[in-house]
């Protein structure tokens, strides 16, 4: 996992926990002072809604407003959800590639490793491509952002991190050429849960950076490459890959 810690130095009550356990008492603190602003937002709304129409389109107005507040933050604890439980994510993305991508004619295979190069989570293989798939997960408090085509992780550069993602992918293409006869590109993606990631996809040094409820769409918008008998092919080759642990406990 990679981001910074949201440790807060200036509360001595927070002194020693994880990161994790820090965000849950901050989070638990704050929820007086978001009730406060819910409250205030609908009060702001029914008074504005009163006087443009009348008390019952404010009423609803009221409702509205205080409703997507509360979306807003329900968001944002999902999206951390997993970092907060310690887990980087594989069960979620490998599900939700079974129910969108299989049925569509992709191959979606799950914890494989790369010789010298270490673990694949997924694998999928389908008429836009072959894209290796890892999870990564990160405080909410991380901002991912590309400034000139270089991804930084808050003040830092992410270069480590992705070229670790590029030279894995680039192995499994080197391997799946080898048995295959012929050059197959393979795209290095890392899905982010949590985290402030710009406009919902980055790209930035030959790695994309995609939320996961966005990945299915990613992969189905690019560019079509192979047919399904390639797509078979490839599937057969790539099969050929050692399973890892991990395939067996997200299964």
């Amino acid at each position: 996992m990679f981001g910074r810690s949201i440790y807060v130095p200036e509360n001595p009550a927070l002194i020693g926990g994880s990161p994790q356990a820090v965000h849950e008492q901050l989070w638990a603190q704050g929820k007086r002072r978001r009730l406060q602003v819910r409250g205030a937002l609908a009060a702001l709304g029914l008074v504005i809604g009163t006087v443009l129409v009348d008390f019952w389109f404010g009423l609803l107005a009221a409702v509205a407003v205080a409703a997507v507040d509360a979306l807003y933050y329900l968001r944002q604890r999902m999206a951390s959800s997993v970092w907060r439980r310690g887990q980087r994510g594989e069960r979620r993305t490998s599900t939700l590639l079974r129910l969108t991508l299989d049925w569509r004619g992709y191959r979606v295979l799950q914890g494989r490793n790369v010789p010298e190069q270490g673990q694949i989570d997924h694998l999928v293989i389908g008429p836009t491509g072959v894209m290796m798939i890892d999870n990564q997960a990160v405080a909410p408090d991380t901002d991912i952002a590309a400034y000139r085509g270089t991804l930084f992780i808050d003040e830092r550069s992410g270069a480590k991190m992705v070229a670790a993602l590029r030279a894995r992918a680039d192995a499994t293409a080197a391997m799946l050429a080898e048995r295959l006869g012929g050059e197959v590109a393979v795209e290095a993606v890392a899905v982010i849960h949590g985290g402030r990631l710009a406009r919902g996809v980055v790209e930035a040094d030959g790695v994309t950076l995609v939320r996961m409820h966005r990945l299915p769409g990613w992969v189905r918008r690019q560019r079509n490459r192979f047919s399904p008998e390639q797509v078979a092919a490839i599937a057969e080759a790539a099969h050929q890959l050692p399973i890892s642990r991990q395939a067996i406990i997200v299964r």
